[in-house]
């Protein structure tokens, strides 16, 4: 019995010491510094489609971006010419914390823009639908470049 005391008392200061040594290398909280976060959205058109959409987009959309007193550009788009997606669009963001917003005050001033430009709300949002149909499948991300020349990109300091 005596023994078996002496081995679980072995043990939890085994344990002890290994969580004290543990601790010491425990990472620090830390944020990330020098990054520009960006929304990237990946769209495929319905076949055929790809040539209407993006003259809504240039015709329309970014019609009403240019004509609005903002310090948020347009997105930047590509068109994609091999791979499963038709176009690819890249906004870049003032700050993660616009993730916070809904509608956040810059698509309000976009879409109040739209509503301007077409004639009123209601035609507007059928130009919206109108896009949205020829849609097949779409996809959001958020990435991260990092604005200090030299540093790796993958790197989170």
């Amino acid at each position: 019995m005596r023994s078996l005391f002496a081995f679980i008392l072995c043990a939890c200061f085994s344990v002890a010491i290994t969580f004290d040594a543990v601790a010491q290398d425990m990472p620090q909280p830390k944020k990330m510094k020098g990054h520009t976060w960006h929304q990237v959205v990946m769209v495929k058109f319905k076949p055929g489609m790809a040539d209407s959409a993006a003259k809504i987009i240039n015709n329309h959309f970014m019609k009403a971006g240019m004509e609005m007193e903002s310090d948020m550009p347009g997105p930047q788009i590509m068109r994609l010419r091999s791979g499963e997606w038709d176009m690819l669009m890249v906004w870049t963001m003032k700050g993660i914390e616009d993730m916070n917003w809904e509608t956040s005050p810059d698509d309000a001033k976009w879409m109040a823009q739209m509503a301007e430009q077409e004639g009123d709300m209601d035609k507007a949002m059928k130009l919206m639908e109108d896009y949205m149909s020829l849609i097949d499948n779409s996809t959001s991300y958020l990435a991260t470049t990092r604005d200090m020349a030299g540093e790796a990109m993958g790197s989170r300091e």
